[in-house]
């Protein structure tokens, strides 16, 4: 995969989230102060992605990413499960960089 762009940052609300589909596939992209962190938009016990909402990821209280199919709890920097049933497993965390104001996937 190029380095392609997934979102501007002026687009994220700090703390926010937001979901960016290239071709086939959907990652997720959390901002939490200077931080962006990329996953791809899967949880690890089902294979589902993690939103039913489009780009609403985190829980009520934006601490954690949250699976809206059964209520895991991931910590946004990591990508650990810390509650749920895929307790202990991670998310998976895709490379980035920020450039010119966008945050772009790294090269696979």
């Amino acid at each position: 995969m190029s380095a392609q762009p997934l979102c501007h940052l002026h687009e994220l609300a700090n703390p926010g989230s937001r979901e960016v589909k290239i071709a086939d596939e959907s990652f997720l992209v959390v901002r939490r102060g200077q931080a962006l962190f990329a996953y791809r938009n899967r949880c690890p016990h089902t294979g589902a992605p993690l939103n039913l909402m489009p780009n609403r990821f985190l829980d009520y209280d934006r601490q954690y990413i949250q699976c809206s199919t059964h209520g895991a709890l991931f910590q946004i920097e990591s990508g650990k499960c810390i509650a749920g049933p895929c307790a202990g497993q991670y998310l998976e965390s895709m490379p980035c960089h920020i450039e010119n104001g966008a945050l772009h996937l790294e090269e696979t």
